[in-house]
């Protein structure tokens, strides 16, 4: 894999996960100080500024995302792990060769894993 492969792969990872995520996080608190604090009087004198509102917002949406996150977390995560496990073919062989070594035939678990191994070998 060339260098500029390389590093297109870590911009589009670094971006897709984090510099996209800051900037829209960042957008958004501006937005929202813009067209809600500055025009409703009342959350004007609550919120003075931008750094106040940032640090009132963050405050309170961090702790809240975090709980949402857990709950999404422990009710969806079982499910992306089974249906990964589903669709990979490694882990389908990979279960089936435990499930025929606990069943004592070490050479068919053997045989299920070997093509994994050849095309390592081979790949390299």
């Amino acid at each position: 894999m060339g260098k500029i492969t390389r590093w297109t792969e870590y911009f589009r990872k670094g971006h897709g996960s984090y510099g996209s995520y800051i900037v829209s996080f960042a957008n958004f608190i501006v937005i929202q100080y813009r067209e809600l604090i500055t025009h409703i009087a009342i959350l004007s004198i609550l919120f003075p500024s931008l750094g106040v509102f940032t640090l009132a917002f963050l405050g309170i949406y961090i702790p809240v995302m975090v709980v949402v996150g857990r709950w999404d977390w422990r009710r969806i995560n079982p499910t992306r792990a089974t249906l990964s496990t589903e669709n990979n073919p490694w882990a389908k062989d990979l279960t089936k060769a435990l499930y025929l070594l606990c069943d004592g035939d070490t050479e068919e678990a053997k045989k299920t894993l070997s093509k994994w191994i050849e095309e390592k070998k081979h790949g390299s």
